[in-house]
């Protein structure tokens, strides 16, 4: 069946050729992208970063590290740190290796594998603590160390060295002591401490290699013997392989009024379950260092054990819903959620006194991003505050996936809120971040995700998204790595939307009910004190069986809504707020037909909104917002919840969009700020192919209807009122001109759809007397045209332009078109099934007119 979609494009004649130029790249958050200098192949610079203002000048600093950086000849490991400025980054950064930090550099190191920040000698300058897991120590291979470097008002100092010997221990080889990093003030005496993870230590009194923490405190002279914890303290035990101390996050999240500890054990088996599930391990802030912990796994948190879930193999603490108690959110990388594919998943426990709230998780489909294995989403946590509202962010990286090729990797921004009403939910919908974002393209192995922060770089009081793609090469040099700093991560919420009076009407015959043999038809508009109205014909057959409802009460609307169908039936209604975000709703239950809430949009839009359907029946939505660029809002599976609106990366556009379902997705034409006419193929949550396909002057979105072999005709009115056609050939290539459809002036937008009679494509518009005229091919596909003929006479003056559609009734198949009138009362003109068949090829079409009830009237 043929898609329609309607729309007016003016300004247009039909003999001027076009230069096919693709799109504007959108630069959404204003990015900025630091590389490391020199460039060595395989660097991994990106693994890992951190923010913090080390000079103390009220812009945030911060620092990435490239455990693998060839130094001296050597694979030792950098880190390299970047001043924050009114204008961002500040490049070059500053080089720092372990010869900067009181060691020597040797391959192997991994020198810049884990960074923390904390003011750890109380003087109001971040202070910065990098490691080196793969340290030799005297003989000891892989004993690891750790330097730290005391900010100041010119920056970083050279640091000092420390090993296990500064708490007490003994470096032993395989100790990877470093292996990950966390400050907090764990025992409120006002100085930072620093939490050091040992995850091939042999704890004190234990016997078995299963990990343990060194807590080394703050001081005015800066970090000092401290305690250790293992997994005794928490309620655990310690076993070969837990890996206890491969992660680390400090925070308040328990309200002791201390910096908590929770160390991750990704490898831990517990009980009876196999090994590599992991385990966390919470050990509370004491005025002593260190209260009695708890452990938690997946059992009994929503999810269960399985191996290699490595459940706490990363972990971050924030304040998401601004409680009083920061919250836990705990990656777990290796999940597969129920039956998906082993794509990774993020569980958030809300912060309460003594122990933690409700688990609630999170998986991709809630960023846009299908579930695909090897994703590793939940390998790299960051928080902070993006929007300056006072709720803690969530950034998420899943460097694992594909885009083509494995390991392109991506990155999503959850924004926390109030709880959701009777439940411990704060964080809402995930907006993801590509490397289209960044300016780049995605490639297999650049490890987009593999590392993220939060810090308010530029000064202006919301904090930037830093992510590294440590697989990454810069133009022109070895694949190094990179990280890209991205700004306005929160879009302008509100805007100014016109009201636009006598909007056309949207239409869609929904998929039958289990008793039925034709599906209902559902409309859409907005009147002209910007009401919602829907409504539901029950059977497609009568046009007196309409039921009209307000949709949204006292919201205000405006111009055309869009309707789409969900894979399991229910409908989704979207349209344009007059606050500036599209808002959007589907149905609870489609038998009675009942809409939920509606949800609004979380970025203000400049257009109106269409809704198309992927080939497995999902619909998309799509607008394009106050900035020029386009958005689109998916449903994550055909029964699933929809994500937040995600950026396309395409820019400079003007006009509603107009869709139509293809093979291998959705076609979407929309005009940009010039009047160019462009089109792209939306698909995998990303556009392809964008490019121009007529000259300047378009002004609206066409209307469309796409043949089998998925080839697309467009209509649009001309700037001497004229409708103009052009269809795609074999090839798909839109051809230069358009063609004009003679013989009539149309006072707005054509309306187009192929007779499910004849087979012919017809054309119905609203001419400048104020009549519905129509016209049609003489013969299927051929592209010529007969005699405009007047539809509609007086009494009934068309206010609005045309609808067509196609419509399936018990007496078979044919097609329609709706209007209103004046008043706003609705007119419908079917075309008769049984006289259809008698026309000649030649005779003009037949119509049968229908009033519809009338739509309700406050």
């Amino acid at each position: 069946m043929p898609l329609i979609a309607s729309g007016t494009v003016v300004g247009l004649t039909p003999a001027i050729a076009y230069a096919a130029t693709p799109c504007a790249a959108a630069d959404l958050y204003a990015k900025r992208v630091v590389a490391p200098a020199p460039a060595s192949a395989g660097a991994r610079f990106g693994a890992t970063a951190a923010s913090g203002d080390f000079n103390k000048d009220g812009y945030t600093d911060v620092a990435v590290g490239a455990p693998n950086d060839t130094v001296g000849g050597l694979t030792g490991g950098s880190v390299t740190v970047f001043k924050g400025s009114a204008g961002g980054l500040v490049t070059p950064g500053t080089r720092l290796t372990q010869a900067n930090g009181g060691g020597g550099v040797e391959a192997g190191d991994r020198f810049g594998a884990a960074l923390a920040v904390g003011d750890f000698n109380k003087d109001g300058y971040a202070d910065l603590a990098v490691s080196a897991p793969g340290e030799a120590v005297g003989s000891a291979a892989g004993a690891g160390s750790v330097s730290v470097f005391a900010g100041g008002s010119g920056g970083l100092s050279s640091g000092k060295w420390y090993g296990q010997s500064t708490g007490g221990g003994g470096d032993e080889a395989g100790d990877n002591f470093g292996a990950a990093l966390a400050a907090g003030d764990m025992n409120g005496d006002g100085y930072a401490d620093l939490a050091i993870g040992v995850p091939g230590e042999v704890p004190y009194q234990e016997t078995a290699k299963g990990g343990s923490i060194y807590v080394y405190k703050g001081s005015a002279s800066g970090v000092v013997a401290g305690w250790t914890a293992k997994q005794e303290d928490a309620g655990g035990s310690t076993e070969a392989g837990d890996r206890f101390g491969a992660s680390l996050a400090a925070g308040n999240i328990t309200g002791s009024g201390h910096a908590d500890l929770v160390v991750g054990a990704p490898a831990e088996a517990p009980g009876s379950d196999p090994a590599g599930s992991g385990g966390i391990y919470v050990i509370p802030g004491a005025a002593a260092g260190k209260a009695a912990g708890f452990g938690l796994t997946q059992a009994g948190n929503g999810g269960g054990n399985e191996a290699d879930d490595n459940f706490g193999a990363a972990l971050a603490v924030g304040n998401f819903d601004k409680d009083g108690y920061a919250d836990l959110a705990v990656g777990v990388p290796g999940e597969a959620p129920g039956a998906e594919a082993k794509a990774g998943a993020l569980v958030v426990f809300p912060g309460a006194a003594t122990k933690l709230g409700t688990a609630y998780w999170i998986h991709e489909n809630a960023g846009a991003e299908p579930l695909t294995a090897g994703d590793r989403f939940g390998a790299a946590l960051a928080t902070g505050d993006a929007d300056h509202d006072g709720y803690a962010d969530l950034i998420v990286g899943a460097p694992g996936k594909p885009y083509g090729a494995a390991g392109a990797g991506v990155a999503f921004l959850f924004r926390g809120a109030p709880r959701v009403a009777n439940s411990t939910v704060s964080l809402t919908t995930g907006r993801r971040l590509t490397q289209v974002d960044a300016g780049d393209v995605n490639e297999g192995g650049d490890n987009f995700g593999s590392a993220v922060a939060l810090g308010d770089v530029n000064g202006d009081g919301n904090a930037e998204a830093v992510i590294g793609a440590a697989g990454e090469g810069p133009s022109g040099q070895p694949a190094s790595g990179t990280a890209v700093a991205l700004s306005k991560l929160v879009r302008p919420v509100t805007g100014t939307v016109p009201r636009e009076d006598y909007a056309a009407t949207t239409v869609l015959q929904a998929s039958p009910l289990p008793s039925a043999t034709a599906g209902r038809i559902e409309y859409a508009y907005t009147n002209n004190i910007r009401e919602l109205v829907w409504g539901h014909q029950l059977d497609p057959g009568n046009f007196d069986s309409v039921q009209w409802t307000v949709v949204g009460g006292l919201q205000a609307y405006s111009g055309q809504p869009a309707l789409g169908e969900q894979g399991d039936g229910r409908l989704t209604l979207a349209a344009h707020n007059a606050a500036g975000p599209v808002w959007a709703t589907a149905q609870v239950t489609k038998d009675p037909a009942v809409f939920g809430d509606w949800q609004p949009g979380g970025v203000a839009m400049g257009s109106g909104v269409a809704i198309g359907h992927l080939e497995d029946g999902r619909p998309v939505a799509f607008a394009v917002d106050t900035g020029g660029v386009l958005w689109a809002l998916p449903q994550t599976a055909a029964t699933g919840p929809y994500t937040s609106w995600i950026s396309l990366g395409i820019a400079g556009l003007a006009g509603t969009p107009a869709v139509t379902t293809v093979s291998g997705g959705i076609r979407v034409f929309v005009t940009d700020t010039s009047g160019v006419l462009r089109t792209m193929v939306y698909a995998g949550g990303a556009v392809t192919g964008c490019t121009g396909i007529s000259d300047p002057g378009a002004t609206a979105t066409p209307a469309v209807v796409t043949y089998p072999g998925s080839k697309s005709r467009l209509f649009v009115r001309g700037g001497d009122g004229t409708i103009l056609t052009k269809v795609q050939d074999d090839g798909g290539a839109f051809p230069a001109a358009w063609q004009q459809v003679p013989g009539f002036s149309s006072a707005g937008a054509p309306s187009a759809v192929v007779s499910p009679l004849t087979g012919k494509t017809e054309i119905v518009a609203r001419g400048l007397d104020g009549f519905i005229y129509s016209t049609g091919e003489t013969v299927q596909g051929s592209g010529v045209w007969r005699d405009w003929k007047q539809v509609t006479f007086a009494p009934v003056t068309a206010a609005t332009d045309p609808t067509a559609f196609q419509v399936t009734n018990d007496n078979g198949r044919t097609w329609v078109f709706v209007f209103r009138d004046l008043d706003n009362l609705f007119h419908a003109y079917q075309v008769p099934i049984t006289l259809a068949k008698t026309l000649a090829e030649d005779d003009a079409v037949a119509f049968e007119r229908h009033d519809l009830p009338a739509p309700p009237r406050r």
